[in-house]
């Protein structure tokens, strides 16, 4: 299984577009997992309708990066920046 891990940070404006292109992944069997650095925006919200699971980890890319390790199920990463 692919696991695609997306770390962000006030990404509200573009997150659901780039979430909702990844709807056929996730209807191969990828999980998408969001990683949020603490936004001060809606990300969160605009993140989880389209994501399998929604984490929240301290800010930096890094540390939200091997949050979402941690949490994935797959036999491989891929890490997308938003």
């Amino acid at each position: 299984m692919l696991s695609i891990i997306v770390p962000c940070l006030n990404e509200a404006e573009g997150i659901g577009d780039a979430l909702v292109a990844l709807a056929p992944l996730r209807a191969r069997g990828a999980e998408v997992i969001v990683v949020d650095g603490g936004s001060g925006d809606r990300t969160v919200e605009r993140a989880a309708p389209h994501a399998d699971c929604v984490l929240s980890a301290p800010r930096g890319r890094a540390l939200q990066m091997n949050a979402g390790a941690a949490r994935a199920r797959g036999e491989i990463l891929l890490f997308l920046h938003a």
